[in-house]
């Protein structure tokens, strides 16, 4: 059997002192995409943020083609309310080491540098690369998937509309020369027409066989992309559904508020 892409074990995190979620375990193939739905709130994005590396994990592992990427053990708990531990206490994960393996998370929220232009933001992007073969050929694809903004090359960051700034975010994690990219709500509050232009150029990220992970709320956007679908619910995997036994409309919506009246 060939090593996971991405194998999470047991892992449990949050916000301390409040866990979000507990005993994920899941594994995701070199040429597979996964997608994870659920109601808002119930840890979706801490699990990502915990997995790129921005917040530290309570317990378990997280594996990236086989190479262990945090600190083993659990995290010690706090013993003091007036002390703040994370100024000296070393971090049991990096984000840095997450990217130089090659995990590329764009986070939800269009996080950029207002100030400088969209060309400025692509070129600083490769750096994240570590050494990785093929920005060249990124970079023709990205101008393709994103003629928007070719034509927006010289505008500042703050003057792009949102969807215009989500495909820069896109762009960026894209020159990093993902092995695996990690999408957290790309559709979010956008437009119907940029919505789907922005659903179309996920589609071809897909076609040129870089693996996904995303969160999404358009669960019939994620069907079409993905392998597997992960059901997250109240900080835990509830259920994992095979592409092909993929659920209607209506039992997606059972599944995640319960049979209405």
């Amino acid at each position: 059997m060939s090593t996971p892409l991405l194998e999470l074990r047991n892992l449990g995190g949050g916000y301390p002192p409040i866990s979000v979620f507990r005993n994920i375990s899941l594994s995701i193939g070199n040429r597979e995409s996964v997608g994870f739905f659920g109601p808002n709130g119930h840890g979706k994005t801490t699990l990502l943020k915990t997995v790129a590396g921005l917040l530290d994990p309570w317990e378990g592992d997280i594996l990236f083609a086989g190479t262990r990427l945090n600190a083993e053990g659990r995290m010690r708990a706090r013993t003091s309310r007036n002390l703040n531990y994370d100024l000296f206490r070393r971090r049991r994960i990096r984000a840095e080491t997450v990217v130089r393996a090659g995990l590329i998370y764009v986070m939800q929220g269009n996080l950029l540098f207002p100030e400088m232009t969209v060309e400025e933001v692509l070129d600083i992007a490769p750096r994240a690369a570590e050494g990785r073969q093929g920005v060249a050929e990124m970079r023709l694809l990205v101008d393709d998937l994103f003629p928007r903004l070719c034509e927006r090359r010289d505008s500042k960051i703050r003057y792009l509309s949102g969807g215009e700034r989500q495909m820069v975010s896109i762009a960026v994690g894209l020159l990093a020369l993902p092995r695996m990219l990690i999408l957290d709500e790309p559709t979010l509050g956008l437009s119907p027409k940029l919505r789907i232009e922005l659903s179309q150029a996920v589609r071809r990220i897909r076609e040129s066989n870089v693996p996904l992970v995303i969160v999404d709320q358009n669960v019939e956007f994620l069907t079409s992309l993905v392998d597997r679908l992960f059901l997250f619910d109240h900080g835990s995997i509830t259920r994992e559904i095979d592409a092909g036994s993929m659920p209607s409309h209506d039992e997606i919506m059972t599944m995640m508020f319960g049979e209405t009246l």
